[in-house]
């Protein structure tokens, strides 16, 4: 799972410096327009001079923009307006702070709710089984125009699975988990419809008198997935969860340990590890805090080993993919150094340019080089295993 916090990290880099240039221009802004309530501007009646007023206090918050503003050495009927631009570098930085705060506390949270996000799957699909179970009932009271069906094809009911997810779903003691809820009755009918009626696989499983645990254990395994693919229930957790295309990886990893437990003969707990989570939320927050803090001192590294290319021309994405990549190498020293690069690798060929995987591997790899020389690069444990 943490290609996702890998890849929420390149986001929350993306909206975090996204979100510094707009905070700027907005709380410039909002500086120039409290003017107004500024004494020694409100008693100003020359508008020429309100005018260099205000262009001077645009001079002057760049100055503290760039940190290069000297108040005291500004005339002294001036000294007010460099005040206000400290004020604004003060209050840019402030909102920056808070901006992070918000991105890792959205991180912390997707994380938290991969929990509610498997119990609803796993409702909705034991509310398909329990479908074909009322199916059956209506046949039996003759509410339906059909003969029951025979005992062999049923056996999807008597799955050894079904018992132990209900127990998971339902227990007998304590709160029921988060995430039980209901579809929409035509939501259920489609995917009851694509899966039990139409799907190939259910079908052979259903017409055959007999058959082995292994052939039980997969046609779970086919079920669980195809629900987990289809486009109702994609669309459905999308409308609820905006990071969704993201999370869903979350789900997959847990619908595996959940099956693997089922497969045990394990009733399934849907709670959150505490102690994962705690590690997932330390990797995405020392990731993203280094980034930021050797942002710039990374930049001129990049500098370095770009001999050909001109560094105004990396794409956005790379960029923040690079950032991402020199620092958990930094930083992580149980992680191999292939490890973090293919990963890397991974992330660019989905999410940016064609070209960049390329692009990215090579880069990397130089920087790799440098910082092993300076001994930046330290691995301990598994990390070791391909730090050559």
């Amino acid at each position: 799972m943490r290609r996702v916090i890998r890849i929420k990290a390149m986001q929350g880099l993306y909206t975090y410096y996204n979100n510094k240039t707009v905070n700027w221009v907005d709380i410039c802004q909002k500086m120039s327009d409290s003017l107004i309530e500024e004494p020694k501007f409100y008693n100003t009646t020359d508008l020429l001079e309100k005018q260099g007023i205000q262009k001077l206090l645009e001079l002057l918050q760049q100055e503290a923009f760039e940190e290069k503003i000297e108040v005291n050495e500004l005339p002294e009927n001036q000294r007010w307006i460099g005040l206000l631009a400290q004020k604004t570098k003060s209050s840019w930085n402030n909102e920056n702070k808070r901006e992070l705060d918000r991105i890792q506390s959205t991180a912390l949270r997707d994380v938290e709710n991969q929990v509610p996000a498997e119990v609803t799957f796993w409702q909705l699909f034991s509310s398909l089984l329990q479908r074909t179970w009322d199916v059956e009932d209506r046949k039996q009271y003759n509410l339906l125009p059909t003969e029951p069906s025979p005992a062999h094809e049923l056996k999807i009911l008597d799955h050894p699975f079904w018992k132990n997810l209900l127990l998971g779903l339902h227990p007998d003691k304590g709160s029921p988990p988060l995430g039980l809820k209901s579809f929409e009755k035509d939501q259920m009918m489609r995917l009851y419809q694509s899966i039990f009626n139409e799907l190939p696989e259910y079908q052979e499983f259903k017409n055959k008198k007999e058959v082995s645990d292994s052939e039980m254990e997969e046609i779970w395994k086919v079920l669980y997935r195809k629900i987990f693919r289809s486009e109702i229930f994609n669309e459905t957790m999308g409308e609820h969860d905006l990071h969704w295309s993201e999370n869903r990886i979350f789900l997959e990893v847990r619908l595996k340990n959940t099956f693997k437990k089922l497969s045990q003969g394990e009733v399934p707990v849907f709670e959150l590890d505490k102690e994962e989570a705690d590690e997932f939320g330390h990797f995405f927050k020392l990731l993203v805090d280094s980034s930021i803090t050797n942002f710039e001192a990374d930049d001129d590294l990049i500098r370095q080993v770009l001999i050909t290319w001109d560094p105004e021309r990396i794409a956005v994405l790379d960029r923040f993919i690079i950032h991402l990549a020199i620092n958990e190498l930094r930083n992580f020293p149980h992680i191999p150094v292939k490890v973090t690069i293919n990963e890397y690798l991974e992330i660019a060929k989905a999410y940016s340019t064609p070209s960049s995987a390329g692009f990215i591997n090579g880069v990397v790899d130089k920087l790799a080089k440098l910082l092993r020389a300076d001994g930046s690069i330290k691995k301990s444990a598994r990390g070791l295993m391909d730090n050559r």
